[in-house]
């Protein structure tokens, strides 16, 4: 489907571009070139914003995390009790790597959250968790603090493969609606997992 540029803010217009084909395609998909021939200017002209393809890809996961973390912020809010913020926040989650699968497939790549620290902050409670169980020694770390970060990832790894299985179609067709319902069902099963690392 063309996209032509006109006469717009061409690094946005990329941007927008890549995900589109993220989401149809997958992120192996994206081709500068391509991109440029799509939006309608030069194969030069993309590089006048982004020195390289990997610039250009990061640009674009980190444009998408922020609308993510638009939505699962708000989702947060949603109640005062913390298992049910964090429990809305991964619904959230999951019905928004449904509506946006380019987005998602961006955000989860290792090789572009390798290349950028803003996306490597999102991934710091999983650090953190796994900092805690693997390096854990007699005496270093409690039981509870043990417990609750087996918890945390075990929580974020059943909302991340639930996102994933849905967006590579492993579960067949599900739609935002269906995806939303399915994701408050799945985190039901969980406690502490979703309350975070304790104080």
């Amino acid at each position: 489907m063309a996209r032509r540029y006109h006469h717009g803010n061409l690094r946005q217009a990329l941007v927008d571009a890549a995900i589109a084909v993220a989401a149809e395609h997958g992120v192996h998909a994206i081709k500068v070139s391509a991109l440029a021939k799509e939006l309608g200017v030069s194969s030069a002209a993309p590089f006048r914003h982004f020195a390289t393809r990997d610039e250009l890809l990061v640009a674009a996961a980190e444009h998408a995390a922020q609308q993510l973390g638009v939505v699962v912020g708000a989702a947060g809010t949603e109640s005062t009790d913390p298992v049910e913020a964090e429990r809305a926040k991964a619904v959230a989650y999951v019905r928004f790597a449904t509506e946006h699968p380019g987005h998602f497939r961006l955000i989860t790549r290792a090789e572009i959250l390798a290349q950028s620290p803003t996306l490597q902050a999102l991934t710091a409670a999983s650090e953190a968790s796994l900092a805690v169980l693997g390096t854990h020694q007699p005496g270093k770390a409690s039981p509870e603090t043990l417990r609750v970060s087996a918890g945390v990832l075990a929580a974020q790894a059943l909302v991340f493969g639930l996102a994933r299985m849905i967006v590579d179609g492993l579960v067949g067709p599900v739609t935002p609606d269906q995806a939303e319902r399915l994701a408050h069902e799945v985190t039901g099963v969980l406690g502490t997992g979703l309350r975070g690392p304790a104080e």
